[in-house]
């Protein structure tokens, strides 16, 4: 028992080490590896790993400088047309279209509507399948 203990341990070291060693020499935390489109917002011609001069100071200035130059767009769009949200109920065994049509519309007589919605899934009114996914008309 101690010895599997031991051995546990040693390996759970071993995997911590390398998984540390991977995570600190990876190329993705490299700034090079990151290629250019990470810093995007600065002229091509400046690269921040090569140039040191560059403060904080300056990148905040000039994206101040650019967003200023660029008008907010602040248009509103409105919508013509509603959203149509389509319900859906799937037959559960034992069910008829005139218990789902009174789950729906308070009513047991609608249960035509939901036929034609589905005609494409339902061969027969009175015998429906377990299973199948019924469009709920509004």
């Amino acid at each position: 028992m101690q010895k599997d203990l031991k051995i546990g341990m040693l390996l759970g070291m071993v995997l911590v080490t390398a998984v540390m060693v991977w995570l600190s020499t990876g190329p993705s935390l490299s700034p090079k590896a990151a290629g250019p489109d990470t810093h995007s917002n600065l002229p091509p011609q400046e690269d921040p790993a090569l140039s040191n001069n560059l403060s904080t100071k300056s990148l905040e200035a000039q994206n101040a400088e650019d967003n200023q130059s660029k008008p907010l767009d602040s248009t509103i769009y409105e919508q013509t047309e509603k959203i149509k949200t389509q319900k859906f109920h799937i037959v559960r065994k034992g069910e008829t279209l005139s218990d789902i049509s009174h789950k729906y519309y308070s009513s047991a007589n609608k249960w035509q509507k939901i036929l034609d919605a589905n005609r494409n899934v339902i061969k027969d009114a009175n015998k429906l399948r377990p299973g199948i996914k019924l469009i709920i008309p509004e």
